[in-house]
């Protein structure tokens, strides 16, 4: 939150109080940003996506590509808004059929919790599907 800093001064408005914002606002910009830039999702090697054979395949891909490293599956749980035995149950390496999937629901904040479009992008691929091909398509119609 903002607060406007007003000194009495000499100069300033018809009050006698000068605005101190801009050098407040300078002195904030100078800090650096702690952890550095955080970016939205970024892509996955095409051959990484191009090897896995099943969702809870790639689903393991993205995680292991994750972007926060010390990230753990509790952490991601409370992220996405699952329990932690789900996220578990999704990253398994036995693909039993008790084993829940990774609900489509939860695409869009796994994306953005672990980093990466990677199970987006390995269902596009399913579909032999690329954005522009939809772009074209719905234009089209």
């Amino acid at each position: 939150m903002w607060r406007l800093h007003l000194t009495r001064c000499t100069t300033g408005d018809s009050s006698g109080y000068a605005i101190d914002f801009y050098k407040k606002v300078k002195e904030m910009s100078d800090l650096g940003l702690f952890g550095g830039v955080v970016n939205g999702p970024s892509f996955l090697p095409a051959d990484a996506v191009s090897k896995c054979k099943s969702y809870r395949e790639i689903v393991r891909v993205s995680w292991a590509n994750r972007r926060s490293k010390g990230m753990t599956q509790r952490t991601l749980a409370e992220c996405i808004g699952c329990y932690a035995s789900h996220v578990s149950d999704y990253l398994q390496a036995d693909d039993k059929p008790t084993r829940r999937d990774l609900p489509a629901e939860r695409l869009k904040e796994w994306a953005a919790t672990v980093g990466n479009w990677g199970v987006q992008q390995w269902m596009a691929r399913q579909a032999n599907l690329t954005i522009m091909e939809e772009v074209i398509a719905q234009r089209a119609a």
